[in-house]
């Protein structure tokens, strides 16, 4: 039987070292509500086609940062974050980062052009991807994963955010500084 001393030593030491964790985490992530991995992993690719029938991958974007969504037409969060992914592609074109967003939906083409339109959006929107989104272990939507220069999965974004924000802003500087 564990003495109550001990426990509240083992209790004090898991408390001193999550403090000690979150006090060397970016600000970044928290502001964001990023989740960084435990250890680095490469992002799995992945091969599609976009809503312009052009093929897609994630190795495509080697050297740059991709902030990779997920999303379907009949998610309404993932509709109201839409025009901030727009903005933060519009703000980084040219630049070493990448928007590009993959849709789960199924044979929703015309759905997916009609939005597509009336938002005026122009990063890649990927078709058909449930595989991809198999592999990302997408259980809510909008999820969106940070992944880095050579592949590696930095963070993942679960739910709506706004990506025209100060926040991620200092999300994408972070990664792109390497914190």
């Amino acid at each position: 039987m564990i003495n109550t001393h001990s426990m509240v030593r083992l209790l004090t030491i898991s408390l001193l070292g999550l403090f000690s964790l979150s006090a060397l985490a970016n600000p970044a992530y928290d502001d964001m509500k990023a989740k960084k991995p435990e250890q680095v992993v490469q992002a799995p690719d992945f091969s599609l086609t976009t809503l312009d029938q052009k093929a897609i991958s994630l190795s495509d974007y080697k050297g740059k940062v991709v902030v990779l969504n997920f999303w379907a037409t009949y998610c309404i969060p993932c509709r109201i974050e839409m025009p901030s992914l727009e903005k933060l592609s519009q703000k980084h074109l040219g630049s070493n980062v990448s928007v590009v967003a993959i849709s789960l939906d199924e044979g929703k083409e015309k759905a997916i052009q009609s939005l597509v339109n009336k938002m005026d959006l122009t990063f890649p929107i990927a078709l058909d991807g449930q595989s991809a989104g198999n592999t990302y272990e997408v259980s809510v939507l909008p999820v969106t994963y940070i992944i880095g220069k050579e592949g590696e999965l930095l963070a993942r974004v679960v739910g709506d955010r706004d990506w025209a924000s100060e926040e991620a802003d200092q999300l994408v500087e972070a990664v792109l500084a390497g914190e």
